[in-house]
């Protein structure tokens, strides 16, 4: 997989980001902020809690603050708008939604009270690059007219209290999961290890891990620890041996091997490219 963004630097003025981005592919995670991905071409796999589709041309996701979501593109071809924004830009204090959930972060092409949100988007993403006088309050417009139409016309459900409180006990428990190993990759974690941390059945927890997070265990960790020794690849002069050890790799062997088969290229191929 390959690392798009990790943490944004907004500006405070209009604390938005929206891109371009070809072949979009990111590991699990959650952020306070509002993520919504259109697909301009192609088809591309998104993940969003528990839900996975295979998104196409028109179809697009709405992450809201906190919701566990990735992207895959192997062996699929794709271009996508992706809008981030912090949750004050339409009147939110901290996170969005507070008192209600969509019935799914899914929207497909075929239904008409979406059909403008495409043109909105490609707005947005001019007026953010010419950034032209005024710039930022066409932005937050068109930001306020695409919010409306999701709320307007997305099916939604309230949350109780009961229902609220279990979708946030699970839903945390993940991201106390995901915080773990993201901080101690370079550890020797193992499903025993990571289950008795966090008082789950084995079986268990390899379920909902999976079904929350898309990929197994031992394949997050790895992505985790690819993505980390790419980093030390690209911007220190530690040697790929060294690298893989702090990284959690038990031996040079297995980490080329496992990092080709998640960045499709070897370790030494990547510190080339870059030097």
């Amino acid at each position: 997989m390959k690392s798009v963004y990790q943490n944004w630097n907004m500006d405070a003025e209009l604390p938005l980001e929206i891109h371009r981005i070809s072949n979009l592919s990111f590991y699990p995670h959650f952020h306070n902020e509002l993520e919504l991905v259109y697909v301009e071409r192609g088809d591309i796999i998104v993940g969003v809690n528990e839900e996975k589709r295979q998104l196409q041309a028109g179809d697009m996701v709405i992450c809201c603050s906190n919701d566990i979501h990735y992207y895959v593109s192997k062996d699929l071809e794709s271009e996508v708008f992706m809008l981030i924004f912090k949750p004050e830009l339409i009147g939110a204090a901290k996170t969005w939604p507070v008192d209600f959930r969509f019935e799914s972060p899914f929207i497909d092409s075929t239904q008409p009270e979406f059909s403008r949100i495409g043109s909105l988007l490609r707005q947005m993403f001019q007026e953010n690059e010419n950034a032209r006088t005024g710039y930022p309050m066409y932005i937050k417009s068109c930001l306020l007219e695409l919010f409306g139409t999701l709320c307007r016309y997305l099916p939604t459900v309230p949350f109780d209290r009961s229902s609220s409180q279990r979708f946030e006990y699970k839903r945390a428990k993940i991201h106390k999961i995901i915080s773990f190993i993201e901080a101690n990759y370079a550890m020797d974690l193992s499903v025993e290890m990571m289950s008795e941390r966090f008082e789950m059945n084995p079986s268990h927890f390899c379920r909902s891990f999976k079904k929350a997070i898309g990929m197994n265990f031992k394949t997050y960790l790895n992505t985790i620890r690819v993505l980390m020794a790419e980093h030390q690849l690209v911007n220190t002069d530690s040697s790929i041996t060294d690298i893989a050890l702090e990284c959690g790799f038990g031996s040079i062997r297995t980490f080329n091997r496992v990092y080709k088969e998640l960045k499709g290229c070897s370790p030494s191929d990547t510190r080339s490219s870059f030097q």
